[in-house]
Parts: structure tokens; sequence; C-alpha cells
């Protein structure tokens, strides 16, 4: 029996992968150090949790509706409001199963054939994936190491064509921790505006910036480009809900109508995990404020301690909770590129890290620190005392 000649085209998530094998390795009890999965190690805060007994409590187990319930989709918008002054409807919200469905809905109504996307490199594993899911292409835009990976609209205006339909944006970034400066983000808006292209904009990381760093989102240019704004959002990073499995999208009706229609033929997200959200961006963020406190004193000791093993370089992340740094002066011999790194690093010291090739970005690999920091101190330790002997 032959497959869809569409899946024959995708790849597993090497995060995925790398995460599998590390997991099999602990069950044959290896001590294994794992720096490969992007999941809040924290717990889902209390105020939280309860919504969620309480919605159980209170029976609300039904099918919701195909967009979301209203609750929470009228929280979503409350937070643009509050945060940006820009005033958003319900009918510009829809609640999904994870930003990573709200990604795949997004690509589904948006993109065809023939259609091109602006993906700036290094990017989320799945963004090329979903693209050429769907039967358009993903275009490479390269950022650079000694410029902290910042997307540029220049590079962007390099590779527009007649053909070109979206840009994807994610500040901070995964995998490097990159956060897009305001005059730049300004300069992307505008870049967009002039070729009558989509912006979808991946914030899922948005509280996590450090050193001073501002998150510019969106609405901030709501009077040039909301019409061609899409945010992409979730519930998992900020409150570490990622079990929970919500996402959401704010944008302009039509897209989500389209969005709230294929949800209505495939999956949304679960009534429960929906009241729960709700007093995620309503309740308390006393939660929030400590795990940013958290992340800033690991990013910290991480960079710090990659920097002074001889042979990696690391710039410094602005947000996000990823190192990416430059493992290649190790290619020689048996490693010649960012796999062939991490399975020694696995194999010899017993730490689980994610090839930089799973990016776009040859020569580097990600390591989050999304982690204790007794993880973070033996992983590194292994790492420096192994990395001569590789």
């Amino acid at each position: 029996m032959k497959l869809a000649k569409r899946v024959s085209q995708l790849s597993s998530s090497p995060t995925m992968v790398v995460a599998a094998e590390a997991a099999r390795l602990k069950a044959e009890g290896k001590p294994i150090i794992d720096f490969s999965v992007g999941e809040p190690d924290f717990h889902t805060p209390e105020n939280i949790k309860a919504k969620g007994h309480d919605a159980i409590a209170k029976n609300f187990t039904k099918y919701p509706p195909a967009g979301g319930i209203n609750d929470l989709r009228e929280a979503v918008a409350l937070k643009y409001k509050t945060q940006y002054g820009v005033d958003y409807s319900m009918a510009e919200v829809a609640i999904s199963c994870g930003a990573k469905h709200t990604l795949f809905n997004l690509a589904f109504v948006l993109f065809e054939e023939g259609d091109e996307v602006l993906l700036p490199v290094p990017y989320w594993v799945t963004f090329p994936e979903q693209v050429k899911l769907v039967g358009a292409t993903p275009v490479e835009v390269l950022t650079h190491e000694k410029d902290n990976f910042i997307l540029r609209a220049a590079a962007l205006q390099e590779k527009v064509t007649s053909r070109t339909k979206a840009i994807i944006v994610n500040s901070p970034n995964n995998p490097t921790g990159a956060v897009i400066p305001r005059d730049e983000m300004a300069r992307i808006v505008d870049f967009a505006v002039a070729n009558n292209l989509w912006i979808i904009f991946d914030e899922c990381y948005e509280y996590f910036v450090f050193d001073g760093n501002v998150h510019t989102s969106l609405p901030s240019f709501a009077d040039k480009a909301r019409h061609l704004s899409i945010i992409v959002n979730t519930a998992s990073k900020t409150y570490a809900m990622t079990g929970w499995r919500i996402g959401y999208l704010v944008a302009p009706k039509p897209v989500v109508k389209a969005v709230n229609d294929v949800q209505s033929h495939s999956a949304n997200a679960a009534t429960i995990s929906q009241k729960a959200a709700v007093e995620s961006i309503l309740g308390a963020q006393d939660s929030v404020r400590a795990m940013i406190a958290e992340y800033e004193q690991r990013r910290k000791y991480v960079v710090g301690k990659l920097n002074s093993i001889p042979g990696l370089t690391c710039a410094n992340p602005g947000g996000a909770f990823y190192a990416f740094p430059n493992v290649s002066s190790f290619f020689k011999g048996n490693i010649q590129n960012s796999i062939d790194f991490c399975s020694a690093l696995l194999r010899q010291a017993g730490v689980a890290v994610v090839p930089g090739s799973a990016f776009g970005q040859e020569g580097h690999v990600r390591i989050s620190f999304a982690t204790s920091m007794e993880n973070l101190r033996t992983g590194l330790d292994r790492m420096e005392s192994a990395l001569p002997k590789m």
C-alpha cells in the first residue's frame, strides 16, 4: 500500500528523535543528562490547575466550539489590549491544540503549491516541514552568528519574489534566543506591507527576555499592518502547560474564520484545558516572574560555562531558554557535522543536545536550559571533560 506523496517529503522532528534516544538510554540505566527538549521543567502553577479541577467538577466536559470557548477568546483579546492598547474582538481570535497546531492550520488555509514562504535561519524545526506539507516552498533567509542571529529586513528583501506569500518570524527565537529589536521589527513590517505579505509572528517565548531586551509584538504596528498581521502564541512555555495543549492566534477575521472551519472538521482544544488557560491569562502572574528569574540565572551560567570551554563559542541569547553554541572546531576525524557531534557526545558523555542542522544551521547545537541547575552543572562538566577526547 502506497502512502501519500506529501508524507514522503516529511521529516520526523529531530528534537523528538534525540529525546527518544535519550529516554531509551535512560531506560537502560545509563545516567543521561537531556538538554534536547524545549519544555519547562516547572510544574503548572496551582491556580491554573485549580481551574482545571473546577471545570471537571462542574462537568464542563462537552464539545467546545470549533474556535474555542468565549471566555478564553475574550481573555486573549483582553491580553493584547492591555499589553499593546489594540482592540481585538473574539472574531479575531482562534484557540487550538498548541502553537504547532495553530501554525499548521495557518499553513493549511494560507499556502498552496507555487507559494513561497520566507523562513529565517536558524528556524524552529517544524516551520519548513509544515510549509512543505501543504505544497508550498520554504525559502531560507540567513541570519548571522556575529549579529547574534537577528533577522534583518535587508536579508528578506534579497529573497522576495512574485511568488512570496508570507514571512514566518519567531522572536524570541528558537533555537538561538535572538530578540529582534524594535527598530528592525519596524523595518520588517514595512517590508511586508510594501510587498503585501502575511507576517506570521510566533511569540511563544514573549516573556522570556533578558539583559534589558524588550519584546516587540505585531500589535505595536497595527496602524499600518493589522490587515497582514497574524500572531501565534501558546500557554505552553509561559505557564508550563505543555501537556494541556493550548495555543491561539490573533488575526484578521477571514483568517480566523478559515481556521475555525478547518478545526470544525479536525480537532480543537479540550474544554478543561481552555478553562485553565483563562486563568493563566487573567490570574496571578507571580509564577511567570519566578520562572523568568530562574531562567536568567541559568542562562548566565550556561553561556559563561560554554564560552569557558576551549573550542566552543556561544552568542549571548537575548531571550527564550536556549543556547546555540558553535561546535564546528570539533569537526574532524569521525566527527564531520553536528549530527556526528551529538551522537559522540551522547555516547561518550551521556549528554543529549540537538544538532544545528535540524534548525538549518550546521556547525552548532542547541542546548535547552529549561532544566535544573544541578543538571546543567553536571551536563556541562561532562561536556568539558569529554570534548578534548572527542
